[in-house]
């Protein structure tokens, strides 16, 4: 009886101790920058994207991701110059981008974008 008790106690731990680490591995993937596929995916029904489109999209953002991945060591520390670099990175994007939609998806598209910066503007400050 002491012997199927003990094992049901470890059982209830290791099952405890799996549920605690697959949260904790969610949000991190959760504070990670989205797949370019992804941030393609989530355009391409608002934008009605075409699939040349959608292809040559996540090319850009592929792009741009690996560029800014790897100045991100450059930066040690320094926030004010990796937001200025971040700034400058997402507006040489955006511009690439713009240059692949038709009028009508470039409206649509700086409409998301001024939604995404209201919400970014409203949100808590962290605690770093």
């Amino acid at each position: 009886m002491k012997s199927t008790a003990r094992r049901l106690l470890v059982l209830t731990v290791a099952v405890f101790i799996t549920g605690l680490l697959q949260v904790a591995s969610a949000q991190r993937q959760g504070m990670g920058m989205r797949s370019p596929e992804e941030q393609v995916k989530l355009l391409k029904d608002s934008l009605s994207l075409t699939a040349d489109q959608v292809k040559k999209l996540t090319k850009i953002v592929d792009a741009s991701q690996k560029e800014t991945q790897s100045k991100m060591g450059e930066f040690q520390g320094d926030r004010d110059a990796m937001r200025a670099y971040m700034q400058t990175a997402r507006a040489k994007s955006d511009s690439l981008i713009k240059a692949e939609l038709t009028k009508d998806q470039v409206k649509k598209y700086e409409e998301i974008q001024k939604a995404r910066q209201q919400r970014m503007q409203n949100r808590p400050p962290r605690n770093n």
